[in-house]
């Protein structure tokens, strides 16, 4: 029972961290893609897809070592530390080094410039990669949410005032700096470890076992999930980077809030029950119907405001709003096969996690050729909608069934634990459309307005969303009421003595 406490505990502060950054994080998207517009917003993501790149060889699959680790050591962290920031200063040169030879091969000179500039993140993330996997492992997401949530604030004001100072694209690298910059501030004065000044080969190789394969994997989903804005890049310019990478954050921010806060507590929380298989089963349950609940209406929301959202915007980014859609259903799909990485983690199953993760990324690697290859010579929103139908049919097709599947065997999983799981999430889903859809008909013959039309949209498809969710969703009412009951004092009251 101390043990499911410590669970929800936990997942209710990684989900602070993550909806309160997310929904800052859109906010701020949102504001600063219509001031700068969709060129600048590519130019930045091109840029930010290499520094991503190069930032992931400080990891090299030793965080989830550090968290999955049954006994650590100080010289585990202390290892893992201090070759990462030697690296990192490596990684900075390269990257400078190479700056133009990508922003040739992305048609965007720009990028040299602002890549040179973006490198100080190497070294800043290497500062906190240790810390944040400590935190992790100690479920101390309390400190990680104040910590995302403050930096997020603090860049998202100082990114709008420098667009608004004139800055153009300049202000989206500053927003980006002072982010990474303000974090590692806040988590080294939030957090207690400390690294000593001392290494052991002997402690980093003892996590290697585990950490090469995780690498060897981390790559493959980088690649899975960049490769459609890199070969946007390469196939087109940044003009169609920065319409399918609007389109694609805002999908990942409601994405990301709704899964991802559960995903970082699933991988220790499945790692404590990796021996017990029955609680490993009733754990990983929990995890598909809190992510379901919370993702599968926002997804199907999402991709009915497509329209209004996006004309909120401006003229200029209307060609989104069909890329939203398709990347909204993907959404749905991918929430499903969230957790069976981290599953399979907790397992020692790291070498099949990277074989799943490389099949997936040749496969939607192809995919995205071949529709980049169709719709090479067709206008920017073919080009835009040809990729993300690549990377629908890919995950329909693959990852979803495969994953599932993998997810339902090893954690013992029936078919119908599944669909029961799932069943009122899914029926609010189609409520929630349904909803927006009636307003919009009725709303189109009221209003020209977007920002009318769109806050109409929301109000409603919310309210029915939670009204089907509250009366179908038992453990959900249940969990609710209680809340409210704690809140007034009636279950005070009842326990008092007459």
């Amino acid at each position: 029972m101390a043990s499911q406490r410590s669970f929800l505990n936990a997942i209710k502060w990684s989900y602070t961290a993550t909806w309160g950054e997310r929904a800052f994080s859109a906010v701020f998207t949102v504001v600063l893609a219509a001031l700068v517009g969709p060129r600048d917003f590519g130019v930045v993501a091109i840029a930010l897809v290499y520094i991503g790149f190069l930032q992931m060889f400080l990891d090299q699959g030793f965080v989830a070592a550090l968290i999955q680790r049954k006994n650590l050591d100080h010289e585990h962290a202390d290892a893992v530390f201090w070759m990462g920031l030697g690296l990192s200063f490596v990684l900075s040169g390269l990257s400078i080094f190479l700056s133009r030879w990508w922003a040739a091969v992305n048609h965007a000179p720009q990028v040299a410039a602002i890549i040179s500039v973006l490198s100080l993140c190497i070294p800043i993330e290497a500062l906190a990669i240790v810390q944040k996997a400590i935190l992790s492992r100690e479920m101390d997401f309390k400190t990680l949410a104040i910590r995302s949530n403050a930096s997020v604030v603090l860049s998202g004001v100082i990114g709008i005032g420098m667009a608004c100072g004139g800055f153009g694209v300049w202000a989206l690298v500053g927003q980006q700096i002072s982010r990474d910059l303000s974090s590692l501030v806040l988590l080294w004065r939030l957090s207690s470890w400390r690294p000593k000044l001392q290494f052991s080969w002997a402690h980093l190789k003892e996590l290697m076992g585990f950490s090469v394969s995780n690498f060897v994997a981390q790559l493959g989903i980088f690649a899975d999930t960049q490769a459609s804005s890199i070969l946007l890049g390469l196939f087109f310019g940044p003009v169609a980077v920065g319409l399918y990478r609007l389109a694609d954050r805002v999908m990942n921010n409601i994405l990301v809030a709704a899964t991802c806060s559960i995903q970082w507590v699933s991988l220790p929380e499945f790692s404590r029950f990796q021996d017990q298989p029955a609680e490993l089963r009733k754990s990983v349950l929990t995890c598909i119907h809190l992510s379901s609940t919370l993702a599968l209406p926002a997804l199907a929301g999402l991709a009915a405001v497509s329209g209004p959202l996006m004309a909120t915007l401006g003229p200029k980014w209307i060609p989104a709003a069909g890329v939203l859609k398709i990347l909204c259903v993907l959404g749905v799909l991918l929430t499903f096969a969230f957790f069976t990485g981290p599953l399979l983690q907790a397992l020692s199953k790291v070498r099949l996690v990277a074989i799943l993760e490389w099949v997936r990324t040749a496969v939607g690697i192809a995919m995205l050729i071949a529709a980049g290859l169709l719709v090479r010579h067709g206008a920017v929103n073919e080009q835009i909608l040809g990729i993300a139908v690549a990377r629908l049919a890919t995950a329909a097709l693959l990852v979803a069934p495969l994953f599932v599947y993998l997810l339902m065997r090893m954690a013992g999983i029936s078919l119908r634990d599944l669909l029961s799981s799932i069943a009122p999430s899914a029926s609010a889903s189609i409520g929630v459309v349904g909803a927006v859809t009636l307003v919009q008909y009725i709303g189109g013959f009221v209003t020209d307005r977007p920002p009318i039309l769109l806050a109409g949209d929301v109000v409603v498809g919310g309210a029915t969303g939670v009204a089907i969710l509250f009366l179908l969703d038992v453990q959900l009412r249940t969990k609710v009421i209680g809340l409210v009951r704690k809140s007034l004092g009636v279950e005070t009251l009842a326990k008092t003595p007459a």
